[in-house]
C-alpha cells in the first residue's frame, strides 16, 4: 500500500470514528430530549388537572343558604363546611373566601402529618378540625372540642359531610376538672364565646355546658398527641392544667394557641402562671411571622404588662 493509500485509509477510519461518535452523541441527545418531553407532558397534565380542579372549585364554590341562619359553603381546599350566617368575625370569611387566619393556618398545616393525633380545643365552626382531618388521613385521629351547642352542631355536620370518620367533635368545654359551667356568647361574634364567672357579665346568650379535663377523658398511657390547636378565650390556663399528663407523655407535641394576658387574667390562671407551667414542662414559645415561619419569642415579653394578644407556637423543640 502506497503512502497515499495509507493516508486515505487513515482519514476514512478517522471520519468513520467521528461519524460513529456523532451518532452516539445524537442518540444521547434524542434520549435526553425524549425524557424532557415526557417530563414536560407530565407537568402539563399536572397543571391541567390543577386548573380543572380550581375551575371546578370556583364553579361549585357558591354558598348555599339553608335557612335558620345556616349556610353550606366550601373551604379553599374544596371541603364543605356549615356556617352560621350571623357570624361576622369568622363565618363571613368562610363564606367569602373559604379561608381564616391564613398565615396561622399555613403553619398549622405544616405541623400536622399523616397518621398524627390532633386536638382542636375551641373548634368553633370546625375550620381547623377539617384541615387536620384532611392531613392526618384515616390512619390519624382528630379530637375536637366546642361547648357552644350551635357551633358544635355545625362542626359535627361538617365533619360528617366530608366523610371524616377519624374526626370526632365533643360538645364540651375543656378545663382543669370535670364539672359544669356557663358559656356566654354572641352569635354575631362567634369567636368570642367564653366561660362566664359565677355572677359575671353575660353576652347576648348564655348556655349551661359540660366541662372536661382531658387527662380524665384520655387516661390511657398509650394516648399521646402530636399537635394541639387551642383558642378558648382565656380558659387556656385551665385547659393546659387539665392535660398535664398528656403533655408529659407527648414529648414532641406542638401547641398552637392564643396567648392573651388580659383574657387569661379573666380565665382564672394569669399569663405568668401559664408561662411558668409551660416552662416547667420544657416548652418554649415562638411567634409567627408574616411568612408563617416560627420565630423565637420570650415568655417575659409575652407576659409583660400591657402585652397584646398573640397567636403563638409552643414546643419543646422545632
Amino acid at each position: 500500500m502506497s503512502d497515499q493509500q495509507l493516508a486515505e485509509a487513515q482519514e476514512v477510519a478517522r471520519l468513520t470514528g467521528r461519524v460513529a461518535a456523532l451518532e452516539e452523541q445524537l442518540s444521547r441527545m434524542e434520549a435526553m430530549l425524549a425524557t424532557r418531553l415526557d417530563r414536560i407532558a407530565t407537568r402539563q397534565e399536572e397543571i391541567g388537572s390543577f386548573l380543572i380542579k380550581r375551575a371546578n372549585r370556583i364553579a361549585e364554590a357558591q354558598t348555599l343558604y339553608l335557612g335558620d341562619h345556616t349556610a353550606m359553603t366550601f373551604l379553599e381546599t374544596g371541603h364543605r363546611i356549615y356556617v352560621d350566617t350571623r357570624s361576622r368575625d369568622i363565618g363571613i370569611h368562610l363564606m367569602a373566601g373559604g379561608r381564616w387566619e391564613t398565615k396561622y393556618t399555613k403553619l398549622f398545616r405544616g405541623l400536622v402529618k399523616r397518621g398524627a393525633t390532633v386536638l382542636d380545643v375551641g373548634a368553633n365552626h370546625g375550620f381547623y378540625a377539617i384541615h387536620a382531618a384532611t392531613l392526618v388521613g384515616a390512619t390519624g385521629r382528630v379530637e375536637a372540642f366546642e361547648p357552644n351547642p350551635r357551633l358544635a352542631g355545625l362542626a359535627t355536620a361538617s365533619l360528617r359531610t366530608n366523610g371524616f370518620r377519624w374526626a370526632r367533635l365533643h360538645q364540651v368545654a375543656v378545663g382543669d376538672a370535670m364539672g359544669q359551667a356557663e358559656l356566654t356568647f354572641n352569635p354575631a361574634m362567634s369567636g368570642g364565646g367564653s366561660i362566664r364567672k359565677p355572677g359575671g357579665p353575660a353576652k347576648e346568650e348564655v348556655a349551661a355546658v359540660e366541662v372536661v379535663a382531658l387527662d380524665q377523658l384520655f387516661p390511657e398511657e398509650s394516648f399521646t398527641v402530636d399537635v394541639i390547636k387551642m383558642d378558648v378565650e382565656g380558659y387556656e390556663g385551665r385547659a393546659l392544667r387539665g392535660m398535664e399528663a398528656i403533655l408529659r407523655r407527648s414529648p414532641d407535641v406542638k401547641i398552637l394557641m392564643e396567648f392573651s394576658p388580659a383574657l387569661l387574667a379573666r380565665g382564672g390562671v394569669d399569663a405568668a402562671a401559664v408561662a411558668g407551667f409551660l416552662q416547667d414542662l420544657g416548652f418554649q414559645p415562638w411567634s409567627v411571622d408574616e411568612d408563617s415561619r416560627p420565630q423565637p419569642a420570650r415568655w417575659e415579653t409575652l407576659t409583660a404588662k400591657g402585652a397584646k394578644t398573640h397567636n403563638i407556637l409552643v414546643a419543646r423543640s422545632l
